[in-house]
């Protein structure tokens, strides 16, 4: 067993995907690798038989995923991928406002920011 755990954001929102057998989720990311000059990105493909986790796993999101690591070659590509273990969420962007509270005035990142702006101390 190749065991990996690999740090990234989510390329797209992920999709689950339903047979006879199982459900899953099917997810990609993509990991920095190097710096400088020679800075780089790796992709990974992921499938994790827990599907209560979909609604959160959206593009732009950064998670970490722990697993079995496989390579396949088609059309003289390598494509790497993770079947995974654990994953978690670790964060990122959202493109949705937040909300104050129940029953509140929903506020946009940039206003949030701007509120921060202002606070005297």
């Amino acid at each position: 067993m190749k065991n990996i755990t690999a740090v990234g954001y989510l390329t797209k929102d992920c999709e689950v995907v339903e047979n006879e057998k199982s459900s899953f989720v099917k997810f990609s990311i993509a990991v920095d690798d190097g710096y400088g000059e020679n800075k780089g990105t790796i992709f990974f493909g992921a499938r994790y038989f827990r599907t209560n986790i979909s609604p959160y796993l959206l593009k732009g999101k950064l998670v970490a995923i722990t697993g079995d690591l496989k390579k396949n070659e088609y059309e003289g590509k390598t494509y790497l991928s993770i079947n995974a273990t654990e994953v978690k969420l670790l964060g990122g962007k959202s493109n949705e406002p937040k909300r104050l509270a129940e029953g509140q005035k929903t506020i946009s990142n940039n206003e949030l920011q701007d509120f921060d702006d202002e606070i005297p101390f």
